[in-house]
């Protein structure tokens, strides 16, 4: 007699479970990073450093990420990718009870530069489990879900820690860091149980599978002309976007007056319109194309940034603070769902690293241009700069587009 295999055994794993893992560790990795650029008052006062010295104390860790990200995407396509999601969630662990014990420049900089090699080797690889987990019709929501969760650790970390300050101090915020940073080691177990789906995917590529086999061990493969334009947006938009993260706390409290822990709150505040802003970026990425989408957050971050710059006082700031980074956050699901848009299944681990290694680049060294800039002309000029960074990289994005829509 035949046995006969029950279609129960052949389910799917569950991808929106293994999805909620991966939202909740974004989170954690990104308010242990995110949290440092809204404590750059603190550092400055407790390590007594120049703006132009902290600029390079946050380079650091940048070209260490930058460095890194050709090599983990090329893990990212050879490992086990919950390998790597769990090792990168250790990593971010350790950097973050560094940072949070440092009393000097030195450990400072070591706890950074452990969070930025940590955030290196968890994205690609979870880059890479999400696309294999989900279809290209629900990529961009799944996406965007991801999304939503690293922008709701944007939020979270410095509003903790601002709340944290105001409630006992500001030398408390190393009790309020440590909040989002303790989970991280629970979460880097639970990545492990994550297995991968082996169904075909929907793939819209511009690869032909019959060039494929010669294709996958090749590097250079994926610089296709599109994706090397597509590299070059990413650079141009994320310069805007690091200025912005980089001094925005120092903004809001040299030219308004507005106390640290405010400033950390608001600062906070401005990625948690990003729970909501991300999946619908990915909706509607689904339901017009990732370069529509794209385009609209664009020209919505380059407006926002413009408010923000000759806003006369905090009525106006704050709605524009927080549209900014309603459309800032709108831009991740649209800007992942090209990656996969425009690379090969089997070389998407090497894609995303160098969408990383671009958008790195260019952030490494926007904190010490920033500085440059604030300290010869003055800190609100940086902001014209992010507005000319973004409707540069719109340009570019409208010049790709009829070719991929």
């Amino acid at each position: 007699m035949r046995m006969q295999v029950s279609t129960r055994d052949r389910r799917l794993p569950p991808a929106w479970l293994y999805l909620a893992i991966l939202a909740v560790a974004n989170a954690l990795i990104h308010s242990s990073v995110n949290t440092c650029f809204a404590l750059v008052p603190v550092f400055m006062t407790e390590l007594d450093l120049s703006l132009e010295t902290m600029g390079l104390v946050l380079m650091t860790p940048l070209i260490v990420r930058t460095v890194a990200c050709i090599p983990s995407g090329v893990l990212a396509d050879r490992i086990q990718p919950r390998l790597l999601a769990a090792a990168g969630l250790l990593i971010v662990a350790i950097g973050g009870l560094i940072v949070s014990q440092s009393t000097g420049v030195i450990p400072l900089i070591a706890g950074l530069v452990t969070l930025s090699i940590g955030q290196t080797v968890y994205h690609p690889a979870t880059y890479r489990i999400i696309t294999n987990l989900f279809a290209t019709r629900r990529r961009n929501t799944a996406l965007g879900l991801n999304g939503s969760g690293g922008t709701l650790g944007m939020a979270a970390g410095p509003i903790t820690v601002g709340l944290v300050m105001l409630k006992l101090g500001q030398d408390s915020w190393r009790l309020g860091y440590l909040i989002w940073v303790i989970p991280a080691f629970v979460l880097s177990a639970l990545a492990l149980v994550i297995k991968l789906s082996t169904t075909d995917e929907e793939d819209s590529s511009h690869y032909s599978a019959a060039g494929e086999e010669r294709r996958q061990h090749n590097l250079r493969s994926v610089l296709t002309h599109d994706y090397k334009s597509f590299l070059v947006l990413v650079g141009v938009s994320s310069f805007g976007v690091q200025l912005v993260s980089a001094y925005m706390t120092t903004y809001l409290r040299g030219a308004h007056a507005i106390p640290v822990e405010f400033a950390s709150i608001l600062f906070g505040a401005m990625p948690l319109t990003g729970i909501l802003a991300a999946p619908i970026g990915g909706y509607l990425a689904d339901r017009r194309g990732e370069e529509y989408a794209l385009s609209i957050a664009l020209l919505g971050e380059a407006t926002a940034i413009a408010g923000v710059a000759i806003g006369p006082s905090l009525t106006y700031l704050v709605p524009l603070v927080l549209a900014y980074g309603l459309m800032q956050s709108s831009t991740l699901a649209p800007s992942s769902a090209l990656v996969a848009k425009l690379s090969s299944p089997s070389r998407r681990g090497a894609a995303y690293a160098m969408f990383a290694l671009s958008s790195n680049l260019s952030a490494a060294l926007a904190p010490s241009i920033g500085a440059v800039i604030a300290q010869q002309i003055s800190i609100v000029s940086i902001f014209p700069l992010a507005v000319v960074m973004f409707l540069i990289a719109l340009l570019i994005l409208r010049r790709m587009a009829p070719k991929n829509q």
